[in-house]
């Protein structure tokens, strides 16, 4: 059985079969080996060691204790135990790559010195081999580990704090429980990056009227007339998704231009202003109090509340304490109170839910029944539970596309803007700022469940 424990730095040798080197003969020459193959990516490891104040928790070393010896030889984090010891010895770099950059690190290391690693240990070389060969697998053969991609790197990247890229703003905007969409995703999934480019191109926002924001997430369209510009964007992805397109189309900067200004017919730039006639300009009558000015009509790009008071997407929802958090969710304006809004939501998600199940006297799952719950809002039982019972109960052929956005937000590797995962972050997750865009989005996503679940009670 594989056990953990804390070594010495000095206590651990490199692996000298290492796969990633090939076969070397000797400690230096396996150090030397790392620093050639890893050059500047050597340094940049060593210094997030240092920022982070050690190696990752999450992905221990691997090490066996090799018998003819009797000391622990490294079978995987040969990379980062070389860092390590390079930055407690600097001279090992010394005639190579990354000599300077070691040098450099060195009094930082002495400062806040890093001697002690912890390690999973194996008993034999054999016994690691095939865990290690796991480790490393493709992520296609679904053995391996599935590594990040563009709107998941994005979407991490989001959560920290830096700025939204173009490609998952457009995304989100655009997403929904379309077989369509669902299509346009598959297709684009291995070419956001070239997406990526093309929605950074200039003619977007000069020739297409399109400002994507990355400071903020949201897109903007310079006539106002959100429907026109979703067309638009969805029409530049439905045609970059098609079968027969060549992305070679879309490599160069040059061609990135010509491609966009194929769209100009559907532009969203605003009508310029007519010259004033020559002459005096003739006075401009005082608006009558008896016809207040119209109001331009609400929808989900120019709202500020976090639900929409448009009657037509109204519901009637039952109860003083939901009726109240409902009337608060149309009220409450969500720039500037963003922390407010994302609660408001979260509970009038998990309320909503709670009160269909105990009116309809929805049995309990057993798994939870076992564990002494006998009402829905007993500590214990989660949002998902609840969610995912509730869907069961109003669409138990799971035909209805009403609940496919709500599955997929079940999802517990989900990091979608509805997602379980990212409500629950709301509650919990202190680096997690929502934004207003977001949570409005997120609000029109749950809306037809939430309709549903109150036409229901």
């Amino acid at each position: 059985m594989t056990k953990f424990e804390t070594f010495k730095l000095s206590e651990l040798r490199l692996d000298e079969k290492n796969y990633r080197t090939g076969p070397v003969n000797g400690q230096r020459e396996a150090l030397q080996a790392i620093i050639a193959d890893q050059k500047q990516k050597l340094v940049n490891l060593a210094k997030d060691i240092l920022e982070m104040g050690g190696t990752s928790p999450g992905e221990p070393l691997w090490v066996y204790r090799e018998s003819s010896s009797g000391t622990y030889v490294v079978v995987e984090g040969n990379r980062r135990v070389a860092a390590l010891k390079l930055m407690d010895n600097p001279l090992l770099a010394d005639g190579t790559i990354v000599e300077r950059g070691f040098r450099a690190l060195a009094p930082k290391f002495a400062a806040s010195p890093i001697r002690e690693v912890t390690a999973a240990v194996f008993p034999s070389y054999d016994a690691a081999a095939p865990w290690r060969r796991r480790r490393h697998l493709t992520s296609g053969s679904g053995v391996g580990l599935e590594g990040w991609k563009t709107l998941a790197k994005a979407r991490a990247d989001r959560d920290h704090g830096e700025k939204a890229r173009r490609v998952l703003t457009v995304v989100e905007f655009l997403q929904d429980d379309s077989d369509e969409w669902q299509q346009i995703e598959m297709s684009l999934d291995p070419r956001w990056t070239t997406v990526e480019r093309v929605l950074n191109a200039r003619p977007m926002k000069a020739a297409l009227g399109i400002d994507i924001d990355t400071k903020t997430g949201e897109v903007f369209f310079e006539n106002g007339d959100s429907n026109a510009g979703r067309k638009l964007l969805r029409a530049i992805l439905a045609t970059m998704a098609a079968p027969g397109f060549e992305f070679a189309e879309v490599e160069r900067f040059e061609n990135r231009e010509a491609f966009l200004t194929r769209f100009t017919g559907m532009a969203v730039k605003a009508k310029p202003k007519s010259s004033p006639p020559a002459g005096p300009a003739p006075p401009t009558p005082a608006p009558s109090p008896a016809t207040p000015r119209r109001k331009p009509r609400a929808d989900t790009g120019k709202r500020q509340t976090l639900a929409p008071n448009t009657s037509a997407r109204l519901f009637v929802v039952h109860g003083a304490r939901l009726n109240g958090i409902y009337g608060e969710c149309r009220k409450l304006k969500v720039l500037r109170n963003e922390n407010a809004a994302a609660f408001l939501l979260r509970v009038f998600i998990e309320l909503s839910s709670e009160a269909l199940l105990a009116e309809k006297k929805v049995a309990i799952p057993h798994r939870f029944g076992k564990a002494g719950k006998t009402e829905w809002d007993d500590i214990g039982i989660p949002l998902a539970a609840k969610i995912q019972t509730v869907i069961d109960f109003l669409d138990p052929t799971k035909v209805s596309k009403v609940y496919q956005p709500m599955r997929l937000a079940l999802d517990p590797q989900s990091h979608s803007l509805a997602s379980i995962n990212i409500l629950h972050g709301y509650f919990h997750n202190r680096r997690l700022t929502p934004q207003a865009s977001d949570l409005m989005k997120a609000w029109d996503i749950w809306e037809p469940y939430l309709s549903a679940v109150h036409a229901a009670r």
